[in-house]
């Protein structure tokens, strides 16, 4: 198990690293899933998944937040128990995190003000619209707040 974590921190080790290196490799990925994608689009007719649909790029920022939440994260905490010398590689995914966060909601608000020009509900497309990085954050101020009391 201990090495199969190990492998995935290997492959994963790009999350740890500065943002300009980290962003670069994330969004090489990305271009890779979305030649994925399209195959499946055009080959298979089928709908990509969200992270492989080039149609839904402008996703990325959010969608790597749930990456970084729900599996690179947890792992690196786990192996910072184990060492703590692996701390600075749990402080780089934290910066990132903090990074692709911005760009979310940066992204959203673009996209809230876009819609709310177009929208009668005015307000209520906004506080939709912002949930899913406001939720993220949420969520991650309460996991660092458990991690702090334990």
């Amino acid at each position: 198990m201990f090495r199969s974590m190990l492998m995935t921190a290997c492959d994963l080790g790009a999350v740890t690293r500065p943002w300009e290196i980290s962003k670069q490799v994330a969004e090489l990925v990305t271009s890779e899933f979305f030649e994925q994608g399209d195959r499946e689009r055009s080959e298979l007719k089928l709908t990509p998944a969200a992270i492989f649909d080039r149609n839904r790029k402008d996703e990325l920022p959010v969608l790597q937040l749930e990456w970084i939440d729900g599996i690179c994260k947890p792992l690196y905490e786990s192996l910072v128990q184990l060492n703590g010398k692996l701390q600075p590689m749990a402080d780089g995914i934290d910066a990132n995190r903090k990074k692709w966060e911005e760009l979310c909601l940066s992204y959203q608000q673009t996209q809230i003000a876009s819609m709310c020009h177009l929208s009668l509900e005015g307000e209520v497309c906004a506080d939709s619209k912002v949930e899913s990085c406001q939720s993220h954050a949420a969520n991650q101020r309460k996991d660092s707040n458990t991690a702090e009391s334990k």
